[in-house]
């Protein structure tokens, strides 16, 4: 591969169907889902990627299907035109068939194509059996894609490049495991550059443009349903300076006009004295800016909450998942119900508002756990509460259960898309039943008298609230419209 050659970052469409004003789009990161809320986010690691690979000398270019309007006939002509050398795609479980479709037809121009991200990590054999898969990068791929990059450009032999999965003269080879990148600082800044962060959008903005940060990697928490550790960083936490950190907000700000961002590390404060040093140093920056973070209860403290507040944070996000100190526990989620309850209250009463994550239907929930975790929702009465049915990712514990007792029966991988709608018959629930459970706590937790009274107040608080308030209404009509609900 000449080093000049481009090399084509893809996002597929949601499906081989789907057309521009399509009101299903791909939402998620740490779990991938089909939505018809209009949100669209993009793949850091892919940006970053993309920047490493540009420091080095090589040009990339970047397709983001849903947000620059390209249908699967469009992205197969513009490849035509860009006559990439190499096609990078972060291959998820919901739309699998396409990005399948895509990698196929760019094999047919002659390009190598590259499958990345958590799913090709978990199934790597499986991917590189397939003829139009020419490598699987395993874990992170920043730096190993650089490396894969300058193998074929100089005609090196790729099986000295750690990380990779392919096959050789009909035989798999896996080369030993690449190292997690160690200094974080030391990566470029992503190349936000190649998308339109106008373009993008998630139900917890209310400023934009927005953009999404990721400053550390690896979660010490096993957590039996979370891909990322599992599969890409693994469960050593690496992390940003808070200087590198706030650098990179301030670039955001200044180069694309960014008024909203959020740190979607696996735990942002798990360093808590490295959060609160993030926090001073965005005070003193004085930025245009709010921000929000996911985060964990158990860890939160008043002390902690005040400096998010002060330095300009305006949510965390909570993964509650369960109200049954006994789910929590089978889940490895190391945390309890009053844990929950009091880093919630800590944050409200900081000013925090609060973005709690319920999932309905692990295997050993019964329909008395459904309904305590259904009562914490209503009890802790935050803001915004997504509530889930928890997907079975390749590579995670939970996966594996689920495939040892038999239950996980599908012809293709996109039958796994369970963020809202089972199919799965567990010990002590059934299908409807999970289905109906997240329906009902749609229906009922957004309709309370009490509750729709709070958020209009909340609208009145500023235009990008009322705004913000107005898209959240119209998501809600849209997935009762569909039936989702």
């Amino acid at each position: 591969m000449n080093k000049k050659g481009n090399i084509l970052f893809v996002e597929p469409p949601p499906y081989a169907e789907w057309q521009p004003g399509d009101t299903v789009s791909t939402a998620g990161r740490r779990h991938p889902s089909l939505n018809v809320t209009g949100e669209r986010v993009y793949s850091y690691l892919n940006l970053s990627a993309a920047a490493v690979l540009r420091e080095e000398g090589f040009k990339v270019s970047y397709i983001h299907c849903q947000t620059m309007g390209i249908d699967l006939k469009g992205l197969m002509q513009e490849m035509d035109r860009l006559t990439p050398k190499m096609m990078v795609v972060q291959a998820e479980h919901i739309n699998l068939g396409v990005a399948e479709e895509v990698a196929d037809a760019a094999k047919k121009t002659g390009a190598v194509s590259v499958f990345v991200g958590p799913l090709a990590t978990a199934l790597d054999e499986e991917f590189a059996n397939k003829e139009y898969c020419d490598y699987v990068i395993r874990g992170e791929w920043d730096l190993t894609l650089t490396s894969l990059a300058w193998a074929l450009s100089r005609d090196y032999d790729v099986t000295d490049v750690a990380g990779l999965t392919l096959m050789r003269a009909e035989k798999l080879v896996r080369t030993p495991d690449a190292p997690p990148v160690e200094d974080l600082d030391s990566l470029p800044f992503p190349a936000y550059d190649l998308l339109d962060l106008s373009k993008f959008y998630e139900s917890v903005f209310i400023r934009f443009p927005a953009a999404t940060m990721i400053t550390s990697r690896g979660c010490p928490y096993q957590c039996v349903f979370c891909a990322f550790p599992n599969t890409i960083y693994s469960h050593r936490f690496r992390a940003m300076s808070p200087e590198r950190t706030v650098a990179e907000v301030k670039y955001l700000v200044q180069q694309f006009g960014v008024r909203q961002i959020r740190f979607d590390d696996d735990t942002f404060e798990i360093d808590r004295q490295r959060a609160i040093e993030i926090c001073r140093l965005l005070k003193h920056e004085r930025l245009d800016l709010v921000w929000l973070a996911q985060c964990r209860p158990g860890l939160m403290d008043r002390e902690l909450c005040r400096a998010f507040y002060d330095a300009g944070c305006i949510m965390v996000l909570f993964g509650v998942e369960s109200g049954n100190n006994d789910i929590l526990k089978k889940i490895k989620k190391k945390t309890t119900v009053e844990e929950i309850r009091r880093g919630v209250t800590v944050a409200k009463e900081s000013g925090l508002e609060v973005l709690n994550c319920i999932m309905l239907g692990f295997y050993w929930d019964t329909p008395e756990t459904l309904r305590q975790s259904l009562e914490l929702a209503f009890e802790l009465d935050a803001e915004f509460t997504q509530f889930s049915i928890p997907t079975p990712l390749p590579g995670t514990e939970y996966y594996q259960l689920l495939k040892n007792k038999g239950l996980l029966e599908f012809d293709r991988w996109e039958e796994l898309d369970s963020f809202h709608q089972t199919r799965l018959k567990l010990p002590h629930l059934m299908p409807e039943e999970i289905n109906e459970a997240i329906r009902w706590a749609y229906r009922h937790y957004y309709a309370r008298p009490k509750y729709v009274a709070k958020m209009a107040r909340r609208a009145l608080k500023s235009k990008d609230h009322l705004r913000q308030t107005l898209n959240l209404v119209g998501a809600y009509l849209g997935r009762l419209k569909e039936g989702w609900l």
